[in-house]
């Protein structure tokens, strides 16, 4: 069947279709068909089946399409990739990672909430801490701080917080550093309003 043609499928809302359509495509066809619809405006249960299919793929498809999402102009679609990320463990790690410092700022953001999902949390952790020396971005900033700090942390990751505060004077971040530093229990850090002891 022609690309097109399961495009109008998935416009329509034609699950039925959809489903056998897929079924009939090899692994590497399969990728192909996804990777041409899912950045259309659809439906959520289409959304939804289409998703369960990226599932179906290979680690290195699987998150190569995601990542694609990150960059959609559909709120929908970048939705539906940080909730796919756990699915590919390991894989979604390591591109996450790799597209931590991309040169958009939305898609760093989004990054940051799709490491948050990964049951990795040490590294995520040290991969947001690493990256807090050289964010600007004052949103993706308090994304990460905010992460830090419901994550959990320890002094090493404390430390970034207070340096980011030091080294990017925003009156938000600020706020939020220390809020972070709070709950990790860095109280006195915190309380001296991010100024090394």
């Amino acid at each position: 069947m022609d690309p097109k043609q399961f495009r109008f499928y998935c416009q329509a809302g034609n699950l039925g279709m959809i489903r056998e359509v897929l079924a009939d495509l090899s692994a590497a066809s399969r990728e192909e068909y996804l990777r041409s619809v899912l950045q259309l405006p659809l439906r959520s249960d289409v959304l939804e089946y289409l998703g369960s299919e990226v599932t179906r793929l290979s680690g290195e498809q699987g998150t190569a399409i995601l990542i694609e999402l990150l960059y959609s102009e559909e709120a929908a679609a970048r939705n539906l990739a940080i909730e796919l990320f756990p699915a590919f463990g390991i894989a979604s790690l390591r591109v996450l990672q790799s597209h931590a410092c991309d040169m958009d700022p939305d898609v760093r953001l989004f990054v940051v909430q799709a490491m948050q999902q990964l049951p990795y949390k040490d590294e995520v952790v040290r991969t947001l801490a690493k990256q807090l020396s050289v964010e600007r971005e004052p949103n993706v900033l308090v994304a990460i701080v905010e992460a830090i700090g419901d994550m959990g942390a320890g002094p090493a990751e404390a430390e970034a917080i207070v340096g980011a505060m030091e080294a990017y004077d925003h009156p938000y971040v600020r706020f939020v550093g220390e809020r972070a530093l709070l709950r990790l229990g860095w109280e006195r850090l915190a309380a001296t309003g991010g100024e090394r002891l």
